[in-house]
């Protein structure tokens, strides 16, 4: 199935590499929704007329399920077209969340779907209306037959989720999964007519019920997730700071921040440079990392610069001193930005510090452990002021900059 669905992306979808375009991705979207719907339509009127004809509550709910999904396959349509619009006055930053909300409505239309299923089926378990002398060997050839081809769809739908890093398209894959499953309890069922254990068709429109409403929980979990705001990959985080820092006179990098809407990602950070430079070197700096970034990795960036003084007389004495007692905190991932500030009697440490990801970041637990890292240093260091900040969990640096 893989090598059939690149053939069909190639001979169907022009630019079809360029996966991050909106407009491709509508593409991609729109092969594989008209697939589903027309698929689909066939098979519920397939699976509706055998399940009428022989009086099979879960059948007749596994034809309804089946059209489920080309009504969530039309969703996803107008979810991909809407996602390719590009930003307009209301909405700058485009509109490529649209795919995860069309995700959202497929899944609250299965877990409605799989409720009214539910209530159905437990009626049928005490009033059975199965018809045992219905079913037929051809019958059950039909039915194998679709779920064969139900999962072949399923297939097709995450092929080319996986194609374009799409959660829409993988939401679609366990909606016709989840289909493909429940047509085997169909069978189940029907096999319990047959030795006259009717109540089985009911108990089988419970499973298939429970199947659509747990697919339907899936595809909430994973659209709402990019709604509110999912955390970057690692991968993602080291290409920012891997692309910064080959600039020449970026000393380090920290406070990555990635705010994604659709396939447009918005990202700031922090530079560390040498604060021997006059502004108008640091400010091109800045610019050079920004066109960097929105060149290799195809974001909108903003560099924030943070100036150093590692030629102070005291800066080697205060970044061991921190480095080791910070080490010695297992809640404490590492420390940067440290700009010393004055000379004698009136030095002033300024950094950050980064925690670990199991740490909660509530006031409480920051606090305590501000407190106790200001402590700590005041014994190593008792004549310099020290100023303490906390990364916010959104904010994402690599230990390895120490």
């Amino acid at each position: 199935m893989k090598a059939f669905t690149h053939w069909l992306v190639r001979k169907f979808i022009p630019d079809y590499g360029d996966t991050e375009n909106p407009v491709v991705r509508a593409r991609y979207g729109f092969l594989e929704a008209m697939t589903s719907i027309l698929i689909n339509l066939l098979l519920f009127a397939v699976k509706g007329v055998l399940g009428i004809m022989i009086g099979s509550v879960a059948l007749i709910a596994d034809a309804i399920h089946t059209l489920s999904d080309s009504g969530t396959s039309i969703i996803i349509l107008i979810g991909f077209r809407i996602a390719k619009k590009p930003g307009d006055r209301e909405h700058p930053f485009g509109h490529g969340r649209a795919e995860p909300i069309a995700a959202l409505i497929v899944a609250v239309i299965l877990t409605v779907t799989g409720i009214e299923l539910l209530k159905s089926s437990g009626i049928r378990i005490w009033q059975p209306q199965i018809k045992p002398g219905q079913i037929s060997g051809s019958i059950i050839i039909i039915l194998i037959g679709t779920i064969v081809i139900k999962e072949l769809l399923a297939r097709f739908a995450r092929e080319l989720g996986r194609m374009i890093n799409s959660k829409t398209l993988e939401a679609d894959f366990w909606h016709h999964r989840s289909d493909a499953f429940s047509t085997l309890f169909v069978l189940a069922a029907m096999a319990g007519a047959y030795y006259d254990y009717k109540y089985v068709d009911g108990v089988a429109g419970i499973i298939v019920a429970l199947i659509v409403i747990y697919s339907g929980y899936i595809i909430a979990r994973d659209a709402i997730s990019p709604l509110l705001g999912e955390r970057p990959s690692k991968k993602l985080i080291y290409l920012v700071e891997e692309t910064a820092r080959s600039l020449k006179g970026v000393q380090g990098v920290h406070d990555v921040i990635v705010h994604r809407y659709g396939q447009m990602n918005l990202i700031s950070l922090h530079i560390e440079v040498d604060d021997t430079q006059s502004v108008h070197e640091l400010h091109d700096l800045s610019e050079q990392v920004e066109e960097l970034l929105e060149h290799q990795l195809d974001c909108s960036a903003v560099v924030h610069i943070d100036p150093l003084n590692k030629d102070h007389e005291r800066y080697q004495e205060i970044h061991d001193a921190i480095r080791i007692i910070t080490g010695q905190d297992k809640r404490i991932s590492g420390f940067h930005d440290l700009r010393i500030v004055g000379h004698g009697g009136r030095t002033k440490a300024i950094f950050d510090i980064t925690l670990n990801e199991n740490v909660s970041h509530s006031r409480k637990e920051t606090e305590d452990i501000v407190r106790q890292l200001y402590t700590s240093l005041t014994g190593k260091l008792p004549d310099i002021r020290l100023v303490i900040k906390t990364e916010p969990r959104y904010a994402y640096t690599r230990p390895a900059d120490n």
